[in-house]
């Protein structure tokens, strides 16, 4: 099962270009907003025109098969969500999951909203991907949105999410991983085979499908500050 997002093209970014150790690169931003109950902005992004877009225009449905992958920098994770695949698409509700083996479990951190009064707390953690060219995944768990038992290193665990990207002050685009179901071991639907060598390893937990509650909205103060960092080196 790969991960996509599915949505409303909103808005096309300015593309960026600059040269790195492996030579000249071009990125492009693209933001669509999702067919959810509680619909949310996401930020893909194609690198060095392999995907031709110039079919799509804002207010086109489309339909983004895409990567997902987190790189520390300065240590702070920071998450980008890579489009392989972009064609029409229908308006349906966004299922993914994420598989791997937990590498790393942050400390938990909390607050209180700025603007509402609200305490919030968050715990991030980061899996490894079991794939030919494993990637590492950090993600979200917002309060007691579900159980953590199961997150411990070295364990491997199924992790149902939600997508989200927010508009820096600065203009940038910060993607976020946000979980809402965790199954421990990797979990595959009923009937097929377990994923081998496919972007992630990607399998629905079919076991526990059902409505989850939508996170409350993030507000720039519980991203600690991640809007406020220096361009990423990716």
């Amino acid at each position: 099962m790969d991960n996509t997002i599915n949505g409303t093209l909103i808005e096309i970014c300015e593309p960026q270009t600059g040269t790195s150790a492996n030579g000249q690169w071009k990125r492009q931003n693209f933001i669509i907003e999702t067919f959810s109950q509680y619909p949310r902005k996401v930020c893909f992004s194609i690198a060095n025109d392999k995907i031709d877009m110039s079919r799509f225009s804002v207010g086109s449905v489309i339909m983004a098969y895409i990567n997902i992958e987190s790189r520390e920098y300065n240590g702070k994770w920071f998450t980008d969500f890579r489009a392989w695949r972009v064609e029409d698409g229908t308006p349906t509700q966004p299922n993914n999951v994420i598989q791997g083996r937990v590498i790393s479990v942050l400390q938990e951190i909390g607050g209180k909203n700025a603007s509402t009064g609200k305490e919030w707390k968050r715990q991030d953690f980061v899996i490894e991907t079991s794939e030919t060219y494993p990637k590492k995944i950090n993600f979200s768990v917002w309060g007691d949105k579900t159980n953590k038992s199961a997150l411990v290193e070295g364990k491997d665990v199924t992790v149902s999410v939600d997508l989200d990207s927010r508009k820096g002050s600065n203009g940038g685009w910060f993607s976020s991983v946000q979980a809402f179901r965790v199954t421990e071991g990797i979990v595959t639907p009923a009937g097929t085979a377990a994923p081998t060598t496919s972007a992630y390893g990607v399998a629905q937990d079919t076991t526990t499908v059902g409505t989850q509650p939508a996170p409350d909205p993030i507000t720039p103060d519980q991203l600690k500050g991640n809007d406020e960092s220096e361009e990423l080196p990716f």
